[in-house]
């Protein structure tokens, strides 16, 4: 800021001195005047006003020498080829104008910040989980070249058809992923892709049964879907929340049949061997947290429940953590920590909640809640 344009600033105020001057300097002649007195001479009037003047200047001075190093280095600042990066560097502020200014670029700033590192977690994230994700896709893929090979050895269609059932398994791990990897795609710009309708979630269920079917009966687990109220339907976006169940529906497929693989026999009640899902539907009046909202509210709720082996206690806390596959994840080599980690945040960006309960060699249960609060409460739609 230079000298010119900081008078500029204060021309109202320099004027409004000035005018003051001379109106003092007026007022003592009048009252001289009145008193019968010897009236000012033109010199003492001008000595007046050339005191009223310096003391104006001094004033604007000291002024100018508070504000010019603060405004030089915002106007640095604001020239800079990334402004937000070097705010930290303004030098104090000594005004309360100056104060507001700093405040709100340092706001400003902490905004800035908080965004990019947020991004750059996306962003990690996203590379973390396309790494793991492509090297996942190896062992399917390489298990599918050897069945081919060992397919054009069989001699007899009895031999082939088992190694064709295998090839469909290995496509169907592929499907899952594909449709894993997509759904991290797409919950980038979760709003984007964000259609709040009214939703029957027992239709939501079978539909996820009638998908996994085939894994159902390859593994002798059996589904069951209950609706234990008389109203299904909850305000959600289908899409987004088929996928969770269908996550949640896999896990539950994928650590129910380890109950019959030979790492995990001796580890479970023997009458329990037989595989069970089970997809809940209930609804239950809770007190409202709304101060707006007197009484109860009413939660429905889904609920994946398997007779599975069961999540250790000491992974439970941490199973909504991406990447985290815990001790479950070395009996599971193809698991990557990341659907229950997806179904966590698709909950929050629909305003359900999601948790976790498992007993080790009993199973596990995880539960979706839904409020009946509209999730579109609020928002403005253009």
């Amino acid at each position: 800021m230079s000298i010119l344009e900081f008078l500029a600033a204060r021309f109202a105020f320099i004027a409004c001195h000035m005018l003051a001057g001379g109106l003092a300097v007026a007022v003592i002649q009048l009252d001289l005047l009145r008193s019968g007195g010897p009236a000012l001479t033109a010199g003492s009037a001008a000595y007046i006003f050339v005191l009223h003047v310096a003391a104006l200047a001094t004033a604007l001075a000291l002024d100018y020498r508070r504000q010019q190093p603060f405004c030089r280095r915002a106007s640095e600042i604001a020239a800079a080829d990334d402004p937000l990066a070097a705010i930290p560097s303004l030098p104090p502020a000594r005004t309360p104008q100056q104060r507001i200014t700093a405040d709100l670029a340092r706001a400003m700033f902490s905004a800035h910040a908080a965004e990019a590192l947020a991004r750059d977690e996306r962003e990690r994230l996203r590379v973390d989980f396309t790494n793991r994700w492509v090297h996942g896709m190896k062992t399917p893929v390489s298990v599918i070249d050897l069945l081919v090979q060992q397919s054009r050895e069989a001699r007899s269609l009895d031999e082939a058809l088992p190694l064709f059932d295998s090839i469909q398994e290995e496509a169907e791990r592929i499907s899952h992923a594909l449709e894993m990897m997509l759904g991290m795609a797409r919950q980038e710009r979760f709003s984007v892709d964000l259609a709040p309708q009214q939703v029957d979630l027992l239709e939501v269920a079978r539909a996820v049964v009638n998908k996994h079917r085939k894994e159902f009966i390859r593994y002798s687990i059996y589904p069951t879907v209950e609706c234990h109220s008389s109203n299904s339907t909850v305000e959600t976006d289908e899409k987004w929340i088929t996928f969770v169940v269908d996550q949640l529906v896999s896990n539950a497929i994928k650590y129910t049949r380890l109950r019959t693989q030979p790492q995990t026999v001796g580890k479970t009640d023997p009458d329990a061997a037989a595989g069970r899902v089970w997809i809940t539907i209930d609804c239950a009046a809770e007190p409202a947290g709304d101060l707006s909202t007197a009484g109860t509210t009413t939660v429905t709720t889904l609920t994946v429940r398997d007779n599975g082996i069961g999540i250790p206690a000491h992974d439970l806390p941490r199973v909504f953590e991406p990447f985290f596959t815990g001790d479950n994840g070395r009996l599971a080599p193809e698991s990557t920590g990341m659907g229950l980690f997806l179904a966590k945040k698709v909950c929050a960006g629909l305003g359900h909640t999601i948790k976790a309960e498992s007993e080790p060699g009993q199973g596990t249960a995880i539960t979706i809640a839904f409020s009946n609060t509209s999730i579109t409460r609020g928002l403005t739609i253009m």
